[in-house]
């Protein structure tokens, strides 16, 4: 089992350093000495941790990609968001350019404090917590570089007798790319190895950086600027193959909930949160489970009752699409394949297509769906739910709650005026319950008692970083590097080990970008990572974006949203646009990189309007 890192008292010291005065944070708050912070190794340490939070933050919170620009995740109780409908102006949307001096000022102090000739730590720890700082200051910047592509550069404690405090942004992406890497490669050299769960260290430093790699490389080309004597797609190979200690993990759905929070060998940075002091209300989960009392069940027509009336009762709020769900493979049972749940053989001989007419017919449907694919049985002894969902991918039921599935000892039904479907109120009308007819099931711990509900205490983690990604990082660096069969193994792991899938046998690199892309969708679902991988994958073009060339459009952020319908019979379905917009969702190029907002242009002597990003002018 790995240890917990328990965050000492002293870390209070170091969480109000920062005040906001000027246009950048130039000198901490006159709450206490900083001789006191700086002053000892464990006031340093408290410091040090206390600001590992923020930073992981940019990465755990990111999950409004998954909601805010792809279909992986529909919106229950609003329209389509504008971002997704190509709303974005540089007036309206600010992704933090101009909030995070403070923790840039931090990691900028914890690197000049620590180094210093008369800091209270020795060489090693020295060197370590130097290391950590420009981790954390890389992990900072390039959330900036993979949004907007360039940044206000502080690589110094600024001083409140400064001249100028405007400060110019980075000229170009590959500057942008430039001094992260150079962080980066300064320093994984002295970052700390074996490290209790929840802190920085060594093997998250490989991983983060094969990512770092794999989108400076889509955005400058592989500029040789960048290299370190390398392609730096040859590098993010590199990288992954120095992590050490860390192993798949068998049992996926165990890797995000409370069976393998801290024993998972998986996990590489795990953000933990302990039960005496959080609730359900403080975690994701609160919305992601249906409110869907017997009582409103009873109003609506819906059933079969829960066993335990009360049993769902939180704040849904986003629910997974027809669109991920078929993304996740289900094996022939002809020829062992693995294959669209649609083009398997069990599927095909056992039922037909039918058009809207016929669908509305023998499925109760409402007043404004619009059929895009419609089946029935035409014989067999199974159900259409089991044809759909038998045989799938094993993350699928690991991440999502389908028709049929079991969850806290309660039986879901996903069929017409089932007990958890749009059936249950009035959809985007502020009620909380899956308008696609399916509900996210990865990241929900599966022992809170005596329910799911927000005052119900529980202890949460939410995984930062896994060896999973790591190595689908290595299988994408491969296939840039047109090395298909390497590139096929690496990525046959997971979906061997966590899909419970046949190998793929693929030879061909656009086979092989057609299964890589499904492999990560399913892999990382939840994991704030699909919309990066669509605008990586959309930058490389070719093969790895559907044919299109380099920098083109991406149909997956072009395409409606979908939900599924099933009758009462289990004997016809139909999917459905979802409507409210979701069949507006739009992709324009400029979109690559969103607009430096118009604010910071405004505020700043040191920043122009010739700064602005091509198409946001």
């Amino acid at each position: 089992m790995k240890a917990k890192y328990l965050i000492p008292l002293a870390l209070g010291l170091g969480l109000s350093l920062q005040s906001c005065g000027d246009f950048l944070d130039t000198k901490p708050a006159a709450i206490y000495s900083e001789d006191l912070v700086w002053g000892s190794a464990s006031n340093v340490e408290a410091f040090v941790l206390g600001k590992y939070n923020t930073v992981m933050s940019y990465y755990t919170d990111n999950l409004w990609t998954d909601r805010n620009f792809t279909t992986n995740m529909i919106n229950c109780r609003a329209s389509c968001p504008g971002n997704a409908l190509g709303a974005i102006t540089n007036n309206n949307f600010d992704i933090g350019l101009t909030s995070r001096f403070d923790i840039i000022r931090s990691c900028n102090m914890i690197i000049e404090r620590c180094g210093a000739d008369n800091s209270p730590l020795n060489e090693f720890d020295k060197k370590k917590y130097v290391a950590i700082g420009k981790l954390m200051r890389a992990m900072i910047y390039f959330d900036f570089a993979r949004k907007t592509g360039k940044f206000i550069w502080v690589d110094k404690v600024l001083s409140s007798d400064a001249p100028d405090f405007n400060l110019p942004l980075t000229k170009s992406v590959e500057e942008s790319y430039a001094l992260i890497l150079k962080d980066m490669r300064e320093a994984l050299p002295d970052l700390p190895k074996g490290e209790p769960a929840g802190a920085l260290n060594k093997d998250f430093g490989y991983a983060f950086m094969s990512e770092i790699l794999l989108t400076a490389a889509a955005y400058t080309n592989d500029a040789a600027s960048l290299q370190n004597g390398k392609s730096l797609y040859q590098e993010a190979v590199d990288c992954v193959d120095a992590i050490s200690g860390y192993s798949l993990d068998a049992n996926f759905e165990d890797i995000f909930n409370e069976n393998g929070a801290y024993t998972s060998p998986e996990i590489i940075l795990g953000r933990y949160y302990d039960k005496d002091r959080t609730q359900c209300q403080n975690t994701s989960m609160i919305n992601l489970i249906a409110n869907v009392l017997n009582s409103n069940l009873e109003n609506r027509g819906c059933s079969p009752l829960w066993k335990q009336p009360d049993i769902f009762e939180c704040w849904l709020d986003y629910t997974p699409s027809q669109n991920l769900v078929d993304a996740y493979l289900v094996v022939d049972e002809a020829d062992g394949k693995a294959k669209k749940w649609y083009e398997t053989s069990q599927f095909l001989n056992n039922t037909r297509s039918i058009d809207q007419a016929a669908a509305f017919s023998k499925i109760e449907h409402m007043d404004n769906d619009v059929v895009y694919k419609a089946f029935e049985l035409t014989g067999g002894d199974a159900t259409i739910s089991e044809l759909m969902y038998n045989g799938r991918d094993a993350r699928f039921d690991a991440s999502i709650l389908r028709d049929g599935s079991e969850f806290y000892g309660e039986t879901i039904a996903m069929i017409n005026h089932g007990n958890m479907t749009r059936w249950s109120g009035t959809p985007y009308g502020g009620n909380h319950f899956p308008v696609t007819n399916y509900a996210t099931r990865k990241t929900i711990y599966t022992n809170m008692s005596p329910r799911p509900f927000y005052n119900t205490n529980t202890a949460w983690h939410q995984v930062v970083y896994r060896y999973g990604r790591a190595l689908l990082n290595k299988a994408e660096a491969l296939l840039r590097l047109n090395r298909v069969s390497d590139a096929v193994a690496v990525y046959n792991q997971t979906r061997t080990v966590h899909g419970k899938l046949p190998a793929s046998t693929a030879s061909d690199l656009a086979t092989a970008w057609e299964e890589y892309k499904t492999e990560r969708q399913c892999e990382l679902f939840w994991e704030a990572d699909y919309y990066w991988s669509l605008l990586r994958w959309g930058k490389y073009g070719n093969e790895a974006n559907h044919g299109v060339a380099p920098s083109g459009l991406i149909p997956e952020l072009m395409e409606p949203a979908y939900l599924m319908e099933i009758n009462r019979d289990r004997n016809a379905c139909f999917i459905g646009v979802i409507p409210f917009n979701n069949n507006l969702r739009t992709f324009e190029t400029r979109q690559y990189l969103l607009p430096i907002p118009q604010s910071l242009i405004n505020a700043n002597s040191a920043i122009n309007a010739s700064d602005q990003n091509p198409g946001w002018e």
